[in-house]
């Protein structure tokens, strides 16, 4: 019945900043704007949403947009009014704290978020446990808005436990 993530959707206070960044650093492509941050008449208040998903009722969605981050999920960025404050994310929060992206090339993909305003934690580290093997790395940054992106790369195989039924998606290149 589930087939996937389909997308994830992260509210950030600035849109255009963000955009920015999933376009430059991470090679996504915007798909389309629901809610262009310039066109007021587009604006949804929060009473429309709240019923659907939540949202208060006094907040106003001042921008929407759909992204897609190559063989992967989408990601539907949120722009708010008032605006949210962007907040760290760190894995002592509950809830979502981090979302990881595979690539071939950790070190160029790191330079790329980096470039694009990153804030590359300490790496690349080696993977340990059942998912240690020769290249096999992680490294997590920081983006100018909050998120914490985990890049990963798995060449050599990871070990599963006895009960396991199936084996780790990885994106297909």
């Amino acid at each position: 019945m589930i087939r996937g993530i389909e997308r994830i959707g992260i509210t950030v206070s600035d849109l255009k900043q963000a955009e920015h960044f999933f376009t430059g650093a991470l090679d996504a492509s915007v798909l389309y704007r629901i809610v262009p941050p310039a066109d007021e008449e587009k604006f949804i208040p929060g009473k429309k949403m709240a019923p659907l998903n939540g949202s208060p009722p006094e907040l106003k969605l001042t921008g929407l947009s759909m992204l897609r981050l190559k063989n992967g999920c989408n990601v539907e960025l949120f722009q708010t009014q008032p605006p949210v404050t962007d907040r760290t994310a760190n894995p002592g929060l509950a809830g979502i704290n981090h979302f990881s992206l595979y690539v071939d090339d950790i070190n160029l993909a790191a330079k790329k978020m980096r470039d694009y305003g990153a804030d590359m934690l300490e790496g690349p580290s080696d993977c340990f446990a059942q998912e240690e093997g020769a290249g096999n790395q992680t490294w997590f940054g920081m983006t100018p808005f909050g998120v914490l992106i985990e890049l990963i790369t798995l060449p050599s195989n990871i070990q599963y436990d006895a009960e396991a039924t199936q084996q780790r998606w990885i994106p297909e290149t």
